[in-house]
């Protein structure tokens, strides 16, 4: 008899946990106190506003219980600065969220826009005044591969010779290897391999400064054992160096008035 009403009592003891369970589950969804009512956000330096107001205003007033974060997080990572969100739940009406933006290390041509484009490769929003860096190199005729090993060359260079990188203002890709590169100081293109770089370019400053710094049409410095300097005394023809010499040079002149043009065009949108 003793056991049976032990064993009524644990029964009576856990329906009564169930029961108190369930309650608490009703009430935290349907209450109105935890109701969102607050969402802050942190790190957001270059996101819009705009974007960020869009992307959350849908949550307030929802019940912090029944708000799904993954789906939180998809929404908030289409907006192109945003890189990574953590969120929180905060009790009982606040929602906090965190964004790591992405870092540009240079820009990209796509029709008539010039985007940003991080590590990654990705190109993830358009030139504007607000986010500035509008001094970042500008890749020319790449995407896919090619955009991203042009990337992973100006990344390398800007946390290794920040000296070299500053140096550079377009950067076009040839395959399988090689780059042609626009020296904005030289004013010339220098066709160069991502390998060994800086001592090349190092050693193209040495022929330079041993010549007195003439004028040049391009140098390359893809060859392992001599630098090639083209003075421009003597202009090379389209099937010299690279298959196409004088053609990126003639592109190079006039890609710094359009890209001043199009700079132009995004600071006064």
């Amino acid at each position: 008899m003793q056991r049976l009403f032990v064993i009524l009592r644990s029964a009576g003891l856990l329906a009564l946990l169930v029961v108190g369970g369930v309650w608490a589950w009703r009430h935290t969804q349907s209450n109105a106190r935890f109701a969102v009512r607050h969402i802050e956000v942190e790190g957001a330096v270059h996101t819009p506003q705009a974007a960020l107001e869009l992307a959350t205003s849908r949550f307030v007033g929802r019940n912090l219980f029944q708000i799904d974060i993954d789906r939180m997080q998809r929404d908030l990572g289409r907006l192109g600065w945003v890189r990574s969100i953590h969120v929180e739940k905060s009790l009982p009406d606040t929602l906090r969220i965190r964004i790591t933006e992405r870092q540009p290390v240079a820009l990209v041509r796509t029709s008539d826009r010039l985007l940003y484009v991080d590590v990654e490769g990705a190109a993830f929003a358009e030139l504007s005044p607000a986010a500035g860096d509008d001094d970042l190199p500008l890749i020319c005729d790449a995407q896919g591969p090619e955009l991203i090993r042009s990337v992973k060359l100006l990344n390398a260079l800007r946390q290794s010779d920040r000296e070299i990188y500053s140096r550079i203002s377009e950067v076009w890709p040839i395959p399988p290897h090689g780059f042609a590169l626009y020296d904005r100081e030289l004013k010339a293109v220098v066709y160069a391999n991502a390998e060994d770089i800086s001592s090349k370019y190092r050693r193209l400053h040495a022929v330079l400064h041993a010549e007195n710094r003439p004028d040049i049409e391009y140098a390359d410095l893809r060859f392992a054992d001599r630098v090639i300097v083209k003075s421009t005394d003597s202009i090379p023809s389209g099937s010299e160096g690279s298959g196409g010499v004088g053609n990126t040079i003639a592109t190079a002149r006039s890609l710094a008035a359009l890209r001043d043009d199009a700079r132009r065009h995004h600071v006064q949108n």
